[in-house]
């Protein structure tokens, strides 16, 4: 007798869920307070302009100025994130025999002589064309992080002194 007090509600309920209907869908657009608003995470960039340098030598000559120039840009995008896409255009004086330039990032202010943040070769060489122009469009295993100061160094060949520095762009944040 018990089994069937607790039976039929079961049955009946059951059977009136089945008859219920879904409601209509409609495809004119939802006022704005049943709206959802997605949020995406936003892609974050560096800047920096090279500006051109002093060049040191440990001769006691004159040192002179480089008359280089260029442009940086780091960017990290939430859907690659522990790499930071760099692209890097530089125009820099011509010497003979100079057809290789290296660069690096570094934690500081330009002309703070901090080494780069990774391995020298982590950071892929310039090739300068006969113009004394180059670029570099590459990935490195890096991120900035919100706080401090960075720059790019771009020297002669791989050189990683303060005297083989060309130019130089401290780094700001764009968004």
């Amino acid at each position: 007798m018990l089994v069937r007090y607790l039976l039929i509600p079961a049955v009946v309920s059951t059977a009136v869920a089945g008859c219920s209907t879904a409601p209509p869908v409609s495809s004119a657009p939802q006022p704005a307070s049943e709206q959802t608003l997605g949020v995406y995470p936003t892609i974050k960039r560096w800047t920096g302009t090279f500006k051109p340098t002093r060049s040191y030598t440990a001769a006691a000559a004159a040192n002179k100025r480089q008359n280089a120039s260029g442009r940086v840009e780091l960017t990290v995008s939430p859907s690659s994130a522990p790499l930071t896409r760099v692209t890097l255009n530089v125009s820099l004086p011509i010497e003979s025999g100079f057809d290789l330039a290296g660069w690096g990032l570094s934690e500081g202010r330009c002309r703070s002589g901090n080494p780069p943040v990774l391995a020298p070769e982590t950071f892929p060489p310039i090739q300068l064309k006969t113009s004394g122009q180059g670029s570099v469009d590459a990935s490195i295993p890096f991120i900035i992080p919100e706080t401090g100061n960075y720059h790019v160094n771009v020297s002669r060949g791989s050189g990683t002194q303060l005297t083989d520095v060309i130019t130089c762009a401290d780094l700001r944040r764009e968004s």
